[in-house]
């Protein structure tokens, strides 16, 4: 029996498909301590850290090291200490998460496990109240636990990693309050798949089917939630390095390579859970990013930037549109013309399992939520008018 479960788990313990095949990445570390240069580094982490060495090349080459080195050695005790006090803001939520946070993994599932998550998460929260805690933080720990080795201690290079990548890799505002942000990334993704594959994004706009409804749990999780964890520390690899053109890489090679399947997709429902299904059998992490190196074309940062820039005056302009619908309102409601009435509450649980959910994340949703419920009802086995295991239930392929 001890065999079939280790057989049925991936390197870092995660729960396997059957017949899902698993590489054994091995490697041994370099003879010193110190990261070869440019471009040599480039190209060796392109290929794969080894696992023995994620550790010590994400902290070094993500310069979450050189942070940790600039505070005091009681630097993240101090924060986890006022992170877990019983008055902290995020303590119930991040306890809450901890529980969600990948639970047929066996060690965060654990005692240890999810002592480590609350205490990492509980310390980003007190370090940057301006960002706080979200959801999609926990998932990327998670990953970040097991891929260090799951050691008590090296709980502190997960936590200065998730600092580095939250205050100096991502966009700003990624998780602000309103993920404004991450907003601008999906219009900036929008108008890459223009460019890249301008038969798919024809194809979506005929549907009318919005990127983010299976594009922003993948950049808001960094991918964890979505890809295998094998796949996505490959991504994490790459991205620790040179930063968040590896997520649009990544997530035009994702569409690239099912082209053709999601171009036979009839309705924007059955484009988002066929994407979402992409990612989460991407176990071939050699081919994935062979087409992201490789197959999705050049992309400097500088074309990333202007999507940007273009994607940015769009969100803001779309923000002054919402202020003034509900000027003399309470509460912040979403705009009826961004999402009907008769598919809010649906369209609010699906995006709430996928640990997504915000104004901003809602509003920017404003195509296809009816063929997206409808498709989501018939993957669940409801048929068109009912939703399997009753209210509440939502299919696997949009669970986080």
């Amino acid at each position: 029996m001890a065999a079939a479960d280790e057989a049925a788990q991936d390197l870092y313990g995660f729960p396997l498909p059957p017949g899902a095949a698993v590489e054994a990445a091995v490697g041994a570390p370099r003879g010193g301590r110190e990261l070869p240069p440019e471009p040599e580094l480039k190209e060796l982490v392109r290929g794969g850290v080894p696992p023995p060495l994620r550790g010590w090349v994400w902290t070094e080459a993500s310069g979450a090291a050189a942070r940790r080195a600039a505070q005091s050695p009681s630097y993240f005790a101090g924060m986890a200490a006022a992170g877990q006090a019983a008055a902290a803001p995020h303590a119930a939520a991040i306890a809450a998460d901890a529980r969600c946070a990948f639970p047929a993994h066996p060690w965060l599932r654990s005692d240890e496990g999810q002592a480590a998550l609350r205490r990492v998460c509980a310390a980003f929260a007190a370090h940057n109240p301006r960002v706080g805690y979200t959801r999609p933080l926990s998932q990327i720990v998670a990953l970040l636990l097991v891929a260090l080795n799951r050691n008590q201690a090296r709980w502190e290079n997960a936590f200065w990693l998730l600092v580095q990548l939250v205050e100096a890799t991502l966009l700003e505002g990624t998780y602000s309050q309103n993920l404004a942000g991450c907003a601008v990334e999906m219009r900036a993704l929008e108008a890459l798949i223009a460019a890249k594959l301008p038969r798919l994004a024809a194809h979506m706009a005929a549907l009318e089917a919005d990127v983010s409804l299976f594009a922003m749990d993948w950049f808001l999780s960094l991918f964890a939630a979505s890809l295998p964890s094998e796949t996505a520390a490959r991504v994490w690899d790459a991205l620790l390095l040179e930063g968040p053109k590896i997520l649009f890489r990544v997530a035009l090679a994702l569409l690239k390579s099912n082209e053709d399947a999601l171009l036979s997709n009839g309705s924007a429902g059955e484009l988002t859970l066929a994407a979402r299904a992409a990612a989460a059998g991407a176990h071939d992490r050699d081919a994935l990013m062979r087409v992201a190196f490789e197959g999705v074309g050049g992309l400097p940062m500088a074309v990333i930037e202007r999507a940007r820039g273009q994607g940015s005056r769009e969100v803001e302009a779309e923000a002054r549109e919402r202020d003034a619908a509900r000027s003399g309102s309470a509460g912040g409601a979403v705009s009826p013309r961004h999402v009907p009435q008769q598919h809010s509450g649906e369209l609010r649980e699906l995006r709430e399992r996928a640990g997504v959910l915000t104004a901003v994340a809602a509003s920017g949703v404003r195509k296809g939520v009816g063929a997206l419920v409808s498709a989501a009802r018939k993957a669940a086995g409801g048929g068109p008018d009912k939703r399997a295991g009753g209210e509440g239930a939502v299919p696997g392929a949009l669970a986080p």
